[in-house]
Parts: C-alpha cells; sequence; structure tokens
C-alpha cells in the first residue's frame, strides 16, 4: 500500500508546494510523516516532519526545494522497498 498512497502524496506536495497552499501541504506532509514512520523510513519521516510543521506556521523559506529533497528520499526508500520485496 505504500508503494501505491506515497508518489499519490508526493504529486500533492509537489502540487502544494507551487502556491504555495499551505493547508494541502501540512496535510500531505503529515500523512506521509506518519506512513513512513510507520513503515521505519526515519530519515523521509524527518523531512516530512520539518515540511509540516513549516506549513503549519506558514515559515517555510521554500517549499518547491523542500519538496524536491523529500522526493529524493522517496526515490532512495522506494528503491530499498523493491529490493525487498518478494519476485512473484
Amino acid at each position: 500500500m505504500y508503494l501505491e498512497d506515497a508518489p499519490k502524496l508526493m504529486a500533492r506536495l509537489q502540487a502544494a508546494s507551487v502556491g504555495p497552499y499551505w493547508d494541502e501541504l501540512r496535510h500531505a506532509a503529515h500523512t506521509l510523516k506518519s506512513s513512513s514512520a510507520n513503515l521505519g523510513a526515519t530519515t523521509l519521516s524527518a523531512v516530512a516532519l520539518s515540511i509540516e510543521k513549516g506549513a503549519r506556521e506558514r515559515s517555510l523559506n521554500k517549499p518547491a526545494v523542500a519538496v524536491a529533497i523529500l522526493s529524493q528520499e522517496l526515490a532512495r526508500v522506494r528503491t530499498a522497498l523493491l529490493q525487498r520485496l518478494p519476485r512473484s
């Protein structure tokens, strides 16, 4: 489920970072933070947390840059997960 949901959340984050649309940015970052933490992706969760806090306070200086960093970390996590999945 994570591999299906995380890219959708990332797309929401990317779209929200352009405005920036703070409420959508905060909500999507919060959701990705929580699901990543449950999975054990602590670095990804920490980056999402910083975006969530910055969006809540409307103090995130460059939302698109922060989301790009998050996207890179998600790509790393996705690769690691795919390597661990059983192949059928």
